[in-house]
């Protein structure tokens, strides 16, 4: 007879059993090769394997059943053997089939005695046998030899394989997977059919899961074998390659050579708003099992620091920062929004007894004590850490106030330039330490090569200048942050650094011969000019056919425009005196500036839509504001502001326009840069009509702003022709249309086919003006050369700081191998037989661990070039 195998591609043309000669009913889909067994073979074959699928064969096909309606019975406390204080037997079927019946297939038996068993394989309902000894352990206890975890201690009826319980903690660690989800899975895995008909035991799930991963914490850090109750943060490994004294370093034995840096904590801080934890229903049934014993905070003295710390609320001033001004935004239905912690910032590795609940988002006194406690977490002898933090700007204010007993912190401005941080790569596996060491001292001799090369184009005078520089802000970045403006570029003064210094130096001059308070009045005169011109060029976008929306908006900024300039004109009497008053407007009309002005340079689109005037947006000719001649010198006229007696005023203006003119050029140069770089990195390397699409909205949001920076320029430079600044307009050039592309040369200067490329002339002005030298590209060098000179540190720092955290690595693991070694030996003295061979065996893991470290260290010696 030919059957078809269910499932499966193969056919069976026998019936017979594959253990005895008799004909073969049950199929087992868990046995390699899926044999057929007769009722009295299989029950025997599988009296040690009772988690294994089988299926009967009904005449045409085969349905799922189970190992417990053909006889099987599980016997404890006899190896498997039935309790001779047991006396019921088990009603033996026949081989015609099973003495159970049921409408539905789902492979479970619904009977009172039997005991729920929940395997990877699914659910199963077992005849459990217990033990009837005198001696006997008690039920839970004989389900905990077997392997089984009771779901209830008192009279279990649920039991959890210890195999999926391992499995549930490892998928949920890996894949994320939920406790509901993996039931889920469970549930299918018994009856794809009918998974609703499959016994919920998903709570008796989440409260088995959270016990048993407290015992095998409790298991993995020895105190299975330690007769005492673990401390704060006990049940989590910390960093092996960090420093800890006792542990893996000896801070007594440190060499004198050593710098002080090198025995640094550093630590990376933030926190996690999606981690959020509703109030339980019922608070008095939640119980904390390893309450502070992990990686978060123990509760009550953390409610306790929360009930006495001071909320500071402070406002950012760092560009409206997220996280620090929605601090104080309560969810009033959550019981946690969010957690934050500190963790190693080098080896992300998370500091334990640290991780702290947020109740109002992101406050400066929930981390603050995490703060506390990883800086008190295995530090003694250690009185330097480096915190790296996405707000730091804003935290670290008031900071040694707030913590007090917190060691010396070294709050980051940038990576590069603090001396002991060092520069590495994401650390993988400790297979690789070689190609971390390796890798590191090839990129030290790189750097000292292109930093060797650097200082032969500089005098010796330079470079000692230099030197001196880069040494004194290291010594005071500490006590002035400020120091460290050595390392960005000292730019030209600006519109704002002009106006500053011209309202210093009205406080040394004379009256008669100065008009005070002209400079803030003259760079406001200014700044209306430039929303004349930005104003200009968003209604000649516009087209001839622009919405009721764009309509509005312009009205809006054209009367907000027309009070401004209405409020310089009142207060423009104060300074150009009783001539105002008879002098006829219509002259200035003469000036008036004109939307064709725009076209002059830097137009990027010649849409034939867009609007050449204003006249076809039905606005009446007197209510243009941004085309008014502004009651500036450079309009009225140098030879009239002699004549009034204000010709200070010129001269003031003058200064103001260069600063900004040096702002708008800063501004085209940083525009060009950043178009440069779009075009060889986004555009170029757009592979879908979507990111082309992209990208090319950006750099059209790029060729905006540029627009409007030249436009700006070229009104600075023709008031300039207006004032008679014949030197200035030496040094500022008319801007031609091809001096502004996005050249190459621009993003990277030393690119393949750069050589002979040449730069506008705005790129190599002397901004600052007092003398003939390029200052502008000697700051440039300068900036350079001392973050050349500080990425060369950075790595001849990170190549000891790598040499130094292999062997603490290896440190860390002979330490935790010896301390398993201790309790072995005394498991072995008080003739505990199985604590003895787990603490061997977990002493050989870890001593197969330091010797690995060693070996991949060792092998450094063998890469060319790294020096032993």
């Amino acid at each position: 007879m030919t059957i078809y195998v269910s499932g499966s591609t193969r056919l069976r043309t026998t019936w017979t059993c594959s253990v005895c000669p008799k004909d073969g009913v049950y199929r087992c889909h868990s046995c390699m090769g899926e044999p057929l067994f007769c009722t009295h073979c299989c029950r025997t074959v599988h009296s040690h394997m009772p988690f294994h699928r089988i299926s009967q064969w009904t005449g045409g096909f085969f349905k799922d059943t189970s190992l417990t309606k053909i006889g099987l019975e599980i016997h404890l406390g006899h190896q498997g053997k039935p309790c001779p204080e047991v006396t019921e037997e088990w009603y033996d079927t026949d081989d015609e089939g099973d003495c159970f019946t049921e409408n539905l297939w789902v492979p479970l038996v619904n009977d009172p005695w039997m005991t729920t068993v929940v395997d990877m394989s699914g659910l199963h309902s077992l005849m459990i046998r217990f033990c009837r000894c005198a001696d006997v352990l008690s039920p839970d206890m004989q389900l905990f030899e077997t392997g089984l975890f009771p779901a209830s201690f008192t009279s279990p009826k649920t039991a959890f394989t210890f195999a999926v319980l391992d499995d549930f903690l490892l998928d949920n660690l890996e894949c994320g997977t939920s406790a509901m989800n993996y039931y889920s899975k469970l549930r299918r895995i018994t009856s794809s059919v009918f998974p609703h008909l499959v016994p919920d035991r998903y709570r008796e799930l989440m409260r088995v899961g959270r016990q048993w991963r407290q015992l095998k914490q409790l298991k993995w850090h020895g105190f299975g074998h330690e007769k005492r109750q673990p401390k704060a943060g006990e049940l989590a490994l910390f960093c092996p390659a960090c420093p800890q004294p006792r542990v893996n370093v000896n801070l007594a034995e440190k060499k004198a050579a050593d710098p002080a840096w090198l025995y640094s904590r550093s630590l990376v801080m933030d926190g996690n708003f999606k981690a959020e934890h509703m109030f339980p229903v019922n608070a008095t049934d939640e119980v904390a099992l390893t309450d502070g014993l992990g990686f978060m905070v123990g509760d009550a003295r953390y409610k306790m620091h929360l009930a006495e710390a001071k909320d500071v609320v402070n406002r950012s001033d760092c560009n409206n920062h997220r996280a620090v001004n929605q601090a104080n935004a309560s969810r009033h239905k959550l019981e946690a929004t969010g957690i934050g912690g500190c963790a190693c910032a080098r080896h992300g590795c998370f500091v334990p007894h640290l991780m702290v609940d947020f109740q109002k988002g992101k406050r400066q006194m929930n981390m603050d004590y995490a703060l506390c406690q990883a800086l008190g977490y295995n530090t003694d002898g250690i009185n330097r850490a480096l915190t790296f933090y996405d707000i730091n700007c804003q935290y670290h204010k008031h900071l040694h106030q707030r913590v007090d007993e917190s060691p010396y912190l070294d709050l980051l401005w940038g990576m590069e330039i603090i001396p002991g941080i060092g520069l590495w790569h994401v650390h993988g596996h400790r297979d690789k330490c070689y190609v971390w060491y390796a890798s590191n001292f090839i990129t030290v001799r790189d750097s000292l090569y292109a930093f060797d090369r650097l200082s032969e184009t500089a005098d010796d005078d330079t470079l000692v200048k230099w030197e001196a520089e880069a040494a004194a802000a290291q010594d005071d970045r500490l006590h002035n942050p400020s120091a460290m403006d050595i390392y960005e570029v000292q730019l030209t003064k600006g519109l704002k650094q002009q106006e500053l210094h011209l309202l210093k130096c009205q406080v040394r001059w004379p009256a008669s011969e100065i008009h005070h308070g002209a400079a803030m009045w003259l760079a406001s005169g200014i700044t209306l000019e430039e929303v004349q011109v930005a104003l200009l060029i968003d209604v000649k976008k516009l087209g001839k056919r622009p919405t009721g929306a764009q309509k509005l908006a312009v009205a809006r900024r054209r009367d907000r425009l027309q009070g401004q300039i209405d409020e310089f004109v009142r207060v423009a009497v104060t300074f150009l005196g009783d001539q105002l008053d008879g002098y006829d407007q219509l002259d200035l009309m003469t000036g008036m500036l004109d939307a064709a002005e725009l076209d002059s340079a830097g137009s990027s689109s010649d849409d034939p839509d867009r609007a050449d005037n204003n006249d076809r947006y039905d606005i009446p000719v007197e209510f243009k504001p941004e085309t008014v001649v502004i009651l500036l010198p450079s309009n009225i006229g140098i030879e009239r502001c002699a004549e009034w007696g204000v010709a200070d005023l010129v001269l003031q203006e003058i200064s103001l326009r260069e600063g900004q003119a040096n702002d708008a050029l800063h501004a085209i140069r940083i525009n060009l840069a950043d178009k440069a770089v779009l075009f060889r990195t986004t555009v170029r390397s757009a592979k879908s009509q979507a990111r082309s699409t992209r990208a090319w909205a950006q750099v059209h949001s790029v060729d905006r702003i540029l627009h409007l920076n030249v436009q700006t320029y070229s009104k600075c430079r023709k008031q300039l022709v207006h004032l008679g600044a014949d030197d200035l307009l030496a040094k500022f050039r008319p801007l031609e249309k091809a001096n502004l592309k996005a050249t190459a040369v621009v993003a990277d200067p030393n690119a393949c086919g750069q050589r002979n490329s040449t730069l506008a002339w705005f790129w190599s002005i002397d901004v600052q003006g007092d003398s003939t030298s390029n200052d502008w590209m000697d700051e440039f060098y300068r900036v350079h050369w001392l973050r050349t000179l500080a990425l060369h540190d950075r790595w001849a720092e990170e190549l000891l700081l790598v040499g130094h955290e292999m062997i603490w690595t290896v440190n860390f693991f002979i330490h935790k191998s010896q301390q398993w070694v201790g309790r072995m030996q005394e498991a072995d003295a008080n003739n505990k037989v199985g604590h003895c061979c787990y603490a061997a065996r977990q002493a050989r893991i870890y001593l197969r661990l330091s010797q690995q470290a060693q070996d991949s260290f060792e092998r450094t010696k063998g890469v060319p070039g790294v020096a032993e």
